[in-house]
């Protein structure tokens, strides 16, 4: 009797101390799924501090104040001339600004609610984007670069400023003289387009093949009286 006590003395303090094992494992990996979540948790933070972060925001209470009708114009000495316009009916607020004597300007889109900047990037005469823009979630943070050249890099804006200035001895700063520029959707080719009057009656048009540089056509109309 006394060595069957003993023996079931021994199992049942095994029987513990498996137990026990088995706890302290448990614990054990607990304890690092915590610490890794933790630390990856420290990671994100450290990521999102690292992210581009933008504080500007939109003068509402000087665009309200100010403005005559739906927009408000204004000459900034660093910009040129502003043009803002917006906020009604929780629509976003816009804003174009350029200098008198530059070919391209800047624009601007605010989040409605929070006033912080949404959107930037250049224009040329409000006929086309060009370059990096950036969007900012409503928090300020960069959440996507846009390359408005990839479609034109084989034949550039500096390829066609010289084509158009030295070849068709145009001026770019005169208003007759318009350049554009889009994808074709229907072959999916990008296009510069050029349109210029040489007086009161015919209205020039040249298209560019923007992979090539090539000419694709040129056309001669009579303006409509």
């Amino acid at each position: 009797m006394a060595t069957n006590n003993t023996e079931r003395q021994y199992l049942w303090t095994a029987n513990r101390i498996i137990k026990m094992i088995r706890r302290i494992i448990t614990l054990l990996t607990l304890l690092v799924v915590i610490s890794s979540c933790k630390a990856q948790g420290n990671n994100n933070i450290k990521q999102n501090k690292t992210l581009e972060r933008t504080t500007e925001k939109f003068d509402s209470w000087t665009y309200y104040t100010q403005r005559q009708g739906n927009e408000y114009v204004f000459e900034d000495y660093l910009r040129g001339k502003v043009r803002q316009f917006g906020g009604d009916n929780g629509s976003d607020f816009v804003e174009y600004a350029r200098k008198q004597n530059e070919l391209f300007g800047t624009y601007k889109e605010f989040y409605n609610k929070t006033k912080t900047l949404k959107k930037i990037g250049r224009y040329y005469y409000n006929k086309f984007s060009i370059g990096i823009w950036k969007l900012y979630n409503e928090d300020g943070y960069l959440i996507e670069t846009m390359n408005k050249d990839i479609p034109y890099k084989n034949y550039p804006w500096e390829k066609v400023e010289r084509f158009i200035t030295e070849e068709l001895k145009l001026n770019l700063f005169d208003k007759d003289v318009e350049v554009n520029r889009y994808i074709d959707e229907e072959v999916n080719l990008p296009i510069w387009y050029i349109t210029w009057k040489s007086d009161s009656t015919e209205v020039f048009s040249i298209k560019i093949n923007a992979l090539t540089g090539k000419v694709i056509s040129k056309e001669i109309n009579k303006v409509r009286e």
